[in-house]
């Protein structure tokens, strides 16, 4: 199977979908994990590698923003149903929740410009409410941002220091980091007049105004690495062996809560697949998804029990080129199910 997945990835990389990519496919007995294309096409062309590391962009919001908000609520610091006033007191309005952060339901779009930043406040109260809270979603990084205040507030620690000891570190995630040393283990992003071209700094322009360590973007990580968080998922909340994160909260991630006008639900943190263009000819009721800008996505299906995670830089050389993977995104999935069902792991 891993062939068949490599070689269909490999006309994408040849149709210039993508530079390249990492994928890994999880299945209840087996691990299949590859590096196909290229890491980088300009200045000049660089074989993709299995070790290298992407910037994974808005998967950041899952892997750490939404995991050490699930700790806060397990350990009783934080309510779903608690103002972010509460925590934020300059916070401008006194009906949006956590939940509504969360689920992108909270109705508010920034006021300031992303590419002219001047503080960190801007990000607190330069916003307004386009909606009532918890009538329609809105994904707008916004959200995760003001979480990731909140989640330095209540442990009195910096984002990049909790991912590491409570999330990358248990989970193995050796080569998952925020700001990375090794810029040349970094897969390039975009090539941009103000900052060249972007190799081991964050995309995100909110994110890189923060100093590389925000909310919804900054986090780097191998194709390995991002397995590990996804297996735990699969396993129940379970890692080598040992309770990572509560059955009782894992499960919310699979929990449908907020509705669009599209049709597209969200969860806790996460798409519910079967409303997400995406996956839903394919996946079961109990399955999840996420994107990141970047040219990535997570897709996990409890309900069959196997997980896809493709990590690609189709933004490189420049963004435009990413409108043709996200069309392609569907097809990729219902390829490597197709193949799933045909070597009958689901």
């Amino acid at each position: 199977m891993k062939e068949e997945i490599n070689a269909y990835l490999e006309k994408l990389v040849k149709n210039k979908v993508m530079p390249g990519c990492n994928w890994c496919v999880i299945t209840s007995s087996d691990l299949f994990i590859d590096s196909v294309g290229y890491a980088s096409l300009v200045p000049k062309k660089e074989k993709n590698d299995i070790n290298n590391l992407y910037d994974l962009a808005s998967l950041t919001k899952l892997i750490v923003t939404n995991t050490l908000a699930s700790f806060l609520i397990d350990e009783g610091k934080l309510r779903l149903d608690a103002l972010v006033k509460d925590y934020l007191p300059t916070f401008p309005f006194d009906n949006v929740k956590i939940i509504h952060l969360l689920t992108h339901s909270s109705g508010i779009i920034p006021k300031y410009d992303k590419y002219h930043l001047k503080s960190k406040d801007e990000f607190i109260n330069n916003i307004a409410l386009k909606f009532e809270p918890g009538t329609n979603m809105l994904y707008v990084d916004n959200n995760f941002i003001l979480m990731g205040f909140i989640i330095e507030k209540l442990y009195d620690k910096p984002l990049d220091v909790l991912a590491k000891e409570l999330i990358f570190e248990p989970l193995e995630m050796y080569d998952t980091t925020f700001l990375p040393s090794d810029k040349n283990r970094c897969v390039p992003t975009e090539l941009t007049d103000e900052r060249g071209l972007i190799k081991g700094e964050v995309h995100d322009e909110k994110a890189a105004f923060l100093g590389g360590i925000a909310g919804h973007a900054g986090v780097f990580s191998t194709i390995t690495d991002v397995s590990h968080f996804v297996k735990m998922v699969l396993n129940d909340g379970y890692y080598n062996g040992k309770q990572f994160i509560s059955q009782t909260y894992l499960d919310m991630w699979f929990r449908p809560l907020f509705t669009d006008d599209d049709g597209l639900r969200r969860t806790i943190g996460w798409i519910y697949g079967k409303t997400s263009r995406l996956a839903k000819k394919v996946c079961s009721d109990d399955a999840i998804i996420h994107t990141g800008f970047p040219g990535h996505h997570i897709l996990i299906d409890r309900g069959n029990d196997i997980a896809i995670i493709m990590l690609s830089n189709s933004i490189h050389p420049k963004r435009e080129n990413n409108k043709e993977l996200v069309i392609k995104r569907e097809d990729i999935n219902d390829e490597i199910y197709r193949l799933l069902s045909k070597y009958d792991y689901i």
